[in-house]
């Protein structure tokens, strides 16, 4: 099209009809044709692929899945989610890492792979501060401590938890993807509580959850989202929550603090990473776009239904929180001797 309306311009007389300068023109319409689409702040990008490191069904999937539905149109022609489980999230990181920076890929996922994973997998393949632009926030979520069927139903408090697990040394165990907050929140809980708690090792919380409620797994420490509509139909029992405050959407459950355990505290953030090097007008528009979407009547709908609440940050912001956040995990996992069990 370009090059059609630079020819129209030069025989109307519009342009030069020196032969140097027409040459020039037509090359220069020749390079607009062929720059690379999307770019523009007017414009759409063709594709925008979402990579989630944890399987379909998962909280982080469903608000991926939210967040890429209300980018549709906006920012990219086509968006599609991407999951590549594995790692306990860190498979996911790895492919964005190593993808192109030009707006076309950009990870979703819960902070502890970007914040935890790093402290305790000397070995990482990548590097958080480095290797990512962060782009911003779709929402925070606590994580609760759940007992499904296989746990007696006279448990019903963390109290009766403990006396469980301590009298069933051999049975008391808990699932969460290795590295993970979960991970890290159980773990921290069983010290403090001096009882003896394994860890299941899972690849994300769908699978956990289904295990959990089909009795093969006495407890699950996961996202509230993930928890809360099992809670709401009595196939599990939230015994926690591990919020600084209890949460609007569980408020008859007490939140770790308040049991006595302080040390027991996780509402993490949910967020998006692209390749390092991404130009910052591109990360601006994906951010907007993203903000746009979990604003939206039926983001925040969506946010109600899953027990998250709202957060926003802009580019710049949320890397700064990046970095603080990282190291703050740095010396509370230093501090806690938290070792992963894979």
């Amino acid at each position: 099209m370009w090059i059609g309306l630079a020819i129209q311009a030069w025989q109307t007389g519009a342009v030069n009809p020196n032969p140097n300068s027409r040459r020039a023109f037509l090359l220069g319409a020749a390079a607009v044709a062929m720059a690379p689409k999307g770019l523009s702040a007017q414009e759409p990008l063709r594709q925008l692929t979402v990579v989630v490191g944890f399987p379909p069904g998962g909280a982080t999937d469903i608000l991926a899945r939210l967040i890429a539905d209300g980018m549709r149109g906006t920012y990219a022609q086509s968006v599609v989610v991407d999951n590549r489980a594995g790692a306990a999230g860190r498979v996911g990181v790895e492919l964005v890492k190593n993808a192109k920076n030009d707006g076309g890929t950009v990870l979703f996922t819960p902070a502890f792979p970007m914040l935890i994973s790093p402290h305790v997998y000397p070995k990482l393949g990548y590097d958080t501060l480095r290797d990512f632009v962060p782009v911003g926030i779709g929402a925070r979520s606590m994580l609760c401590l759940a007992v499904g069927p296989a746990v007696p139903a006279a448990v019903k408090t963390i109290a009766d938890f403990i006396e469980w697990a301590r009298a069933n040394p051999a049975k008391a165990s808990f699932g969460a993807p290795s590295g993970s907050s979960q991970h890290f929140a159980g773990q921290t809980f069983a010290r403090a509580a001096k009882i003896k708690l394994d860890q299941i090792p899972y690849k994300g919380g769908a699978p956990a959850m289904t295990d959990l409620t089909g009795g093969h797994l006495p407890a699950n420490v996961s996202p509230a989202a993930e928890a809360l509509p099992h809670h709401r139909a009595g196939t599990i029992r939230i015994l926690a929550v591990t919020g600084a405050q209890r949460s609007r959407f569980l408020p008859e459950i007490a939140t770790m603090a308040e049991l006595g355990y302080p040390d027991v505290l996780f509402q993490d953030w949910l967020g998006l990473f692209a390749p390092a090097g991404t130009p910052a007008d591109i990360v601006a528009r994906m951010n907007a776009a993203a903000a746009a979407a979990v604003k939206s009547e039926s983001g925040l709908a969506g946010l109600g239904k899953l027990g998250m609440e709202l957060d926003l940050a802009a580019p710049v912001a949320f890397a700064q929180m990046v970095k603080a956040d990282w190291e703050r995990y740095r010396a509370v996992v230093q501090a806690s001797g938290f070792k992963p069990e894979d």
